[in-house]
């Protein structure tokens, strides 16, 4: 069977929160141990669309879903962290199971309040059966990870740096320093660790998330680590080759054009790029040659283009 919570509640990626609840209300009651005792299959089964049913119900928790995949969302968070502020009470009533039954799975009692439950087996509850004998006791709750986005320069992409990051964390503000380093791109993630929302006494902080976005250069595009610069060249140095200024990222840098080049292909200059992210080497930079023609055409210009014209150039 798939691990999609997706898949596993029956539902499309797309699917609303009415929808989703009614996929669990009808699977929680087919695979609920009370209906069937002892069988281990429905037992797992229950245990699947209860974890599936806690993250997709919840918006924060299921934007963190689909934006990590399954797997890498499941490396990330603890089944404390799943469960954490599910409260699957009114779903069980709807059902006909009463206060008890949920005191029995879930540690406590259905007029208690609705933050994390507590993975306990209530005594003698469901031929022995409870949140702790599949998911394991719980503990202090981790708090809720944090998302944000933040613009840096190109040149912070570029050298990395530090900045400080003011935004408000469970209603109140939070200065936090993020470490940008040199290479990353826009798209890219950076996680501070414990910066998040603080955890339920006892328990630690989540993380915060930035999703990073690098402001446009006037000078330099960027592909990946490579970068693409464009360089002004007269008509006659394509002709009859010389050299030319490059702008690099350590300032301008000759180098040769030979006599007769194509203006469409690219220079490429080795190891002159960005820095790769992780610090593994630079990338290249690939330099366009940009014909230069002048706005006013003197008169000894004119007649030089008309005779080279003649000659065929």
């Amino acid at each position: 069977m798939s691990k999609d919570y997706y898949d596993i509640l029956g539902v499309k990626r797309g699917a609303s929160a009415a929808e989703i609840k009614k996929a669990y209300r009808r699977l929680a009651k087919q695979y609920h141990p009370d209906k069937a005792k002892g069988d281990k299959n429905a037992e797992e089964m229950f245990k699947k669309v209860s974890e599936a049913y806690a993250v997709l119900s919840n918006k924060e928790k299921r934007a963190q879903y689909d934006q990590f995949g399954h797997d890498a969302f499941r490396q990330r968070f603890s089944q404390e962290d799943i469960f954490g502020g599910a409260d699957l009470r009114d779903v069980f009533r709807e059902f006909g199971f009463g206060d008890d039954a949920f005191s029995q799975i879930f540690g406590f009692g259905a007029g208690g309040r609705g933050g994390r439950a507590r993975f306990e087996s209530g005594p003698g509850g469901m031929g022995g059966f409870g949140f702790g004998d599949i998911f394991g006791q719980g503990g202090p709750a981790k708090g809720q990870d944090v998302s944000t986005e933040m613009t840096i320069s190109f040149h912070e992409a570029i050298h990395g740096g530090e900045r400080q990051l003011t935004m408000r964390v469970s209603g109140r503000p939070k200065t936090v320093n993020v470490k940008i380093p040199p290479g990353i791109e826009t798209g890219k993630k950076l996680r501070v660790k414990g910066a998040g929302a603080p955890g339920a006494p006892g328990g630690p902080a989540g993380d915060l998330y930035i999703e990073i976005t690098v402001a446009p250069d006037p000078t330099f595009t960027r592909e990946g680590a490579d970068l693409i610069v464009d360089a002004p060249v007269k008509f006659s140095t394509l002709i009859l080759g010389g050299e030319i200024s490059v702008a690099t990222l350590e300032g301008p840098r000759a180098i040769n054009i030979a006599p007769g080049a194509d203006p469409a292909k690219r220079i490429r200059i080795k190891g002159a790029g960005a820095p790769r992210l992780g610090g593994a080497g630079r990338g290249d930079l690939y330099v366009n040659l940009k014909v230069q023609t002048p706005r006013h055409v003197t008169g000894e210009q004119k007649t030089l283009a008309e005779k080279l014209a003649q000659a065929g150039l």
